[in-house]
């Protein structure tokens, strides 16, 4: 019985924990990431790999597993990951059709490659009113702005997290 009322104080707790995560709003999905003086250089990046099924397939597998993008944009690439809770803002919501309608592939490329400034992981943690922030996430590239990563992925590699998150809002990489 012990075990029942466990189980089921738990269950409640990821349930809450889960709805807390999904209400938190993103940040303006329309406002640059990129820095105005890499933004030409970010534009037109292009994925070296064609948007076929399998490439999305396996951009998924590693959104849900090695690259651990799921932990803050969650299973689905909704923004309600678990690390979530406890940010400023709510992750990007990869779901969004009108931010995959105003961004390139190559925006979104650049950005998990150098990161972007703003509000790091916790509440407390430096802040910038114009972004929430993200670490790099691609092995052996420095960031372009300075930041510390968390090295996860090859470019190939996160060029296949690219086309499984455009993929998610109805969006292409031409």
């Amino acid at each position: 019985m012990k075990k029942i009322g466990l189980l089921t104080a738990v269950l409640s707790m990821i349930f809450v924990l889960n709805v807390f995560a999904q209400i938190k709003p993103e940040l303006d999905p329309m406002k640059p990431r990129v820095p105005p003086d890499m933004i030409g250089k970010a534009k037109a990046l292009k994925p070296p790999i064609p948007a076929t099924p399998e490439n999305i397939a396996a951009g998924k597998e590693l959104f849900n597993g090695k690259a651990t993008c799921f932990t803050c944009h969650g299973n689905e690439g909704k923004g309600d990951g678990p690390g979530a809770i406890g940010t400023a803002v709510g992750p990007r919501n990869f779901t969004n059709a009108e931010f995959h309608k105003a961004k390139s592939c190559g925006e979104m490329f650049w950005v998990a490659s150098n990161g972007s400034k703003g509000v790091f992981v916790k509440k407390d943690a430096p802040s910038n009113p114009e972004g929430s922030g993200m670490v790099p996430y691609l092995n052996g590239h420095n960031s372009d702005i300075g930041l510390q990563g968390t090295p996860t992925v090859d470019e190939a590699e996160l060029w296949k997290i690219v086309l499984y998150e455009r993929s998610l809002g109805g969006g292409k990489c031409e």
